[in-house]
């Protein structure tokens, strides 16, 4: 009798140990879900994908037992551990494959690629070369690709020479293949020229800078090449200044400092009126007008406004009437220019409320906003019959434009309150 019932207080000590710990187990991992919840919707789509990869590979395995020969399974496989950052048996099996079919160019490209991923150069470059240099378009084609990338491994590892070198050989079998390759490896070519410039402008050597800026447009009519150019040459030649900007600006106009080129324009207009030159002054003053005709006076550029003493100002309709709300604020002209002409928009993001939008002109020929000069006390009227869905607060992007064809220009983001 005793024995049976220790037995059966054994069995329930054992029962309530059992219970406790799987209490304490589910407590962990649900507090571990909640701390991870976030993490598993990132993490879920990467893990799907590994899981994919693995049973890519267990597959991969089999085919390679039935089709022991075949180059084409081992590249594969190495790929997929290249995925998985398993470098070792990438390694292994782009081996493999060059043992099957040694004078494959698509096996030697790709162990080509996966040794100058691995910043082994010289293995790199000694299977690319067993590519051979005959007249074939796809081995062309191969060996510019290959040649391309090692010269952003170079670029990355801050050796320009090399980088530049090896550029040019890419360059040299992109021109056998079609443009398009051709004119990526130019590009890439034309960087490697300007990351090399820019080493030279850190280290306050203009000359080599020009040097190879003029490399680079040699190769590709790089925008960022031309007005680095031309702001280098504002201290040596205004005039080659002048076509540098104007250039790298008819390409891509908002890398252009519209104050530098203004001041260019100005400096040659006076240079030349000193000089006796005054057919030239009377171009660069054409041009200035044009630009300020065609330019300054369309576009807006980040800090050209200002706003400033901004807020959100409620009024009853009548005494126990709906509230009308408006934004009040000045505006401060922070260019050397009158703006004559603009148009500002309002988009009321208010919290729990719907978004309003209200656009209205604030500024014409008859009222122009002198340079530095303040607008005070400009008042919008927020139009929307939906009052009541406002919050206490709102987020208010303020943009703005010169005419109605061109872009609207973000200069103000900010939250205000709204009283309610």
């Amino acid at each position: 009798m005793n024995k049976t019932t220790n037995e059966i207080t054994e069995y329930i000590k054992t029962i309530f140990w059992t219970i406790f710990v799987a209490a304490i187990v589910v407590s962990i991992m649900v507090l571990d879900v909640r701390l991870n919840i976030g993490k598993k919707k990132d993490t879920d789509f990467h893990i799907k994908e590994l899981t994919n990869i693995r049973l890519s590979l267990d597959e991969l395995f089999y085919l390679e037992r039935q089709k022991p020969n075949d180059f084409m399974i081992n590249l594969k496989i190495a790929f997929l551990y290249e995925v998985l950052k398993d470098y070792q048996n990438a390694q292994i099996h782009y081996e493999k494959a060059l043992t099957k079919s040694p004078n494959n160019p698509f096996a030697l490209y790709k162990a080509a690629m996966f040794y100058a991923s691995q910043r082994e150069y010289q293995d790199a470059i000694a299977y690319i070369s067993l590519i051979p240099d005959q007249n074939n378009k796809k081995y062309y084609e191969l060996k510019a690709r290959f040649y391309s990338r090692l010269g952003d491994y170079f670029l990355e590892d801050e050796d320009y020479p090399n980088s530049i070198k090896i550029y040019k050989m890419a360059l040299k079998y992109a021109k056998n293949t079609d443009v398009k390759l051709e004119e990526r490896v130019k590009v890439g070519y034309a960087n490697a020229y300007n990351e090399y410039a820019e080493k030279f402008i850190n280290e306050n050597d203009p000359n080599h800078a020009i040097l190879m800026l003029e490399n680079a447009l040699e190769i590709y009519p790089d925008p960022y090449a031309m007005y680095k150019l031309g702001l280098i040459y504002q201290n040596v030649n205004d005039e080659k200044a002048l076509k540098y900007i104007e250039n790298a600006f008819g390409i891509k106009p908002e890398i252009v400092n519209v104050e530098i080129y203004n001041k260019l324009l100005n400096k040659l207009i006076d240079r030349c009126k000193e000089e006796g030159e005054y057919s030239k002054s009377r171009f660069y003053g054409l041009k200035l007008d044009n630009f300020k005709r065609k330019i300054i006076n369309n576009n807006i550029y980040k800090g050209d406004l200002e706003i400033k003493n901004f807020q959100v100002v409620s009024k009853r309709k009548f005494l126990i009437g709906e509230k009308q709300y408006s934004i009040i604020f000045d505006i401060t002209n922070n260019t050397k220019y009158t703006v004559d002409n603009l148009f500002i928009l309002l988009i009321i993001n208010p919290q729990g409320g719907k978004i309003v939008e209200t656009s209205t002109k604030i500024i014409d020929k008859n009222n122009p906003l002198e340079a530095n000069k303040t607008l005070r006390n400009i008042k919008i009227p927020i139009k929307t019959s939906s009052y009541n869905l406002f919050s206490d607060h709102a987020e208010i992007q303020i943009l703005a434009r010169k005419n109605m064809r061109s872009q609207w220009t973000m200069i103000d983001y900010l939250t205000a309150s709204f009283t309610k």
